[in-house]
């Protein structure tokens, strides 16, 4: 089989000079299929990051692992991200899993 592959970023651009983005966090959901793997990548492509100025989040897909990629400017904002982007995945899994 071939190597699957899905791209999201949710940050916006500012002309301003970037804000660095010391956090960091990566996580990886391994999924059935790679099928499976892009279907979630997708649903999730539609929820922005809420603070894209203090949160940068890089969502691929490789083959049927969903690999998610966090920066923030602090550690609370860091903590909020990560913690809403599991809850979503939660849900769009379980949604999935409903079909």
């Amino acid at each position: 089989g071939g190597l699957a592959q899905s791209s999201l970023t949710t940050s916006k651009m500012d002309s301003a000079a970037p804000v660095e983005m010391p956090y960091k966090y990566s996580l990886s959901v391994e999924y059935p299929s790679a099928e499976q793997a892009t279907y979630i990548c997708n649903a999730l492509a539609v929820d922005e990051e809420l603070h894209a100025d203090r949160v940068n989040r890089v969502v691929t897909t490789q083959d049927k692992t969903l690999c998610v990629s966090f920066a923030a400017i602090d550690a609370r904002m860091l903590r909020v991200s990560v913690n809403s982007f599991l809850e979503m995945t939660a849900l769009a899994t379980k949604t999935m899993d409903a079909f």
